[in-house]
């Protein structure tokens, strides 16, 4: 059973949620958010029970007894009597000395922890208390964002995410906070203890943050219907799309889709065989249910048998970067990948981290780039850690530049992924143009065997 990725999670729950429209891409976006101290004016509710409460009053303005409790409360004395019993655990309580004329009668008395709980009873004073909050500057509201899951806005532009434009950029000043906005956003939180009853004044932090968020890019067949949906802690979030409507939705942030390039074909006999995307799509969202805990969907008729391979199947847009990273983690023999393109928002010190693994347990690499004498779409950073990586393993690393490919290639042990997507710069371009790739994945020792002799052939006659 396979493990899907989060990008691919959320492409199985909502590539249905806009009727007529196809889930493009998922882009990882950034709320821009403020973090807020509010100087407010504060009451934390009684934890007491009703029962616990009226015990405590009536035994601090001298009703000494059970039996008078209770009759005073019109209740059972063995109700009265466990709650006295639970309060004398707690050290509230205590029996006091039997009067001189009454030496066989005890009475309740408070000890001097019961008192002070009596006494906070009777008068509960609002304190001034310092109040974290966040405030969604795209939405002009604070949120019950975890605080902890926040980043600094320069390391979210440097991870290449979509900053979501800020509605409210000024400084968030005591009018923009009232006591009812945090009264309702503790009780998001299910903090149903204090209340606040003013705000007199708020602090924002200086240093410019973000909140990590997914943007789903939907388009119809034209390509000219393009929807957004904002996903936030897991969920869409209706409200940030409506204000993303409002402010010029897709074309307001550079967002185009485009058809994808045909996909390569493969030999008849092959395709014939080949699993379709629908069905693939179908297959997954099953297997992906199980992830979820979710019922999976209604399963479809299987397809008529063909020729025997091991696996032969479509693979889509969401699937190819856990192809890659299944690559980089699981290669046990040979690992190639042939890319026009290498951008630094794929070749992560954590991509070369599981490269350099594959490499000390003896996988054989091959990358090649390359689409014409100009590298303006290639990362130069990327190529040199590239560089430095295959010069310290020169016998299993051969990293080349090509004169010019438009193949787009991933083999790795037994499989054969070929395809249009990019698969070392499917992240980082900044024109935000998405396209539906797809491919195919051959699982089969023979055929893969072929076809990475070609490629490495291939390499050998194309590279500089």
């Amino acid at each position: 059973m396979p493990t899907f990725s989060p990008d691919s999670l959320l492409a199985v729950r909502f590539h249905n949620a806009r009727p007529g429209l196809e889930l493009a891409a998922i882009i990882d976006a950034a709320l821009p958010v403020a973090l807020i101290t509010a100087d407010v004016l504060a009451q934390d509710r009684k934890r007491l029970a009703l029962l616990d409460e009226f015990v405590l009053r009536f035994v601090n303005n001298k009703v000494p007894s059970e039996t008078a409790i209770a009759g005073m409360l019109g209740l059972s004395e063995r109700m009265v009597s466990q709650t006295v019993a639970d309060h004398f655990s707690a050290d509230n309580l205590t029996y006091a000395l039997p009067a001189p004329s009454q030496p066989g009668i005890r009475t309740l008395r408070l000890t001097a922890r019961g008192e002070q709980t009596a006494r906070e009873m009777a008068a509960i004073t609002p304190v001034r208390v310092d109040q974290p909050v966040v405030y969604d500057q795209l939405l002009g509201k604070v949120r019950p964002y975890d605080r902890h899951t926040i980043i600094p806005h320069g390391q979210a532009e440097e991870a290449g995410m979509l900053i979501l434009p800020a509605v409210h950029g000024a400084l968030v000043e005591i009018g923009d906070i009232s006591a009812g906005d945090i009264n309702a956003l503790l009780r998001e939180r299910g903090n149903t203890d204090r209340e606040v009853l003013q705000v007199r004044g708020v602090t924002q932090a200086k240093a410019r943050r973000v909140m990590p968020a997914k943007l789903l890019v939907y388009a119809d067949p034209d390509r000219t219907d393009i929807q957004l949906g904002v996903v936030v802690d897991g969920e869409l979030s209706h409200h940030h799309e409506i204000t993303l409507i409002s402010l010029g939705g897709a074309a307001s942030l550079g967002i185009t889709v485009e058809p994808a390039a045909e996909r390569p074909a493969l030999e008849p006999e092959l395709e014939k065989a080949r699993v379709a995307l629908p069905e693939v799509i179908q297959q997954r969202a099953e297997q992906a249910a199980l992830q979820l805990g979710s019922a999976p969907p209604a399963p479809t008729a299987p397809a008529e048998p063909g020729p025997q391979y091991d696996e032969i199947r479509a693979i889509g847009v969401f699937e190819h970067p856990e192809l890659l990273d299944d690559a980089l983690t699981q290669a046990r023999r040979r690992l190639l990948i042939i890319s026009p393109w290498i951008k630094n928002a794929i070749v992560t010190t954590e991509f070369l981290s599981k490269l350099e693994s594959r490499l000390t347990r003896g996988v054989r690499v091959h990358i090649a780039y390359g689409y014409d004498d100009s590298d303006a779409k290639t990362d130069q950073g990327a190529v040199r850690k590239l560089t430095n990586l295959a010069a310290r393993y020169p016998a299993k690393f051969t990293f080349s530049r090509l004169k010019s490919t438009h193949a787009k290639v991933l083999v790795y042990d037994d499989v054969w992924v070929t395809t249009s997507f990019n698969w070392l710069s499917f992240q980082g371009d900044r024109d935000r143009t998405y396209r539906m790739e797809e491919g195919s994945l051959v699982r089969n020792r023979q055929i893969t065997d072929t076809q990475h002799a070609r490629y490495i052939e291939l390499i050998d006659q194309q590279s500089w």
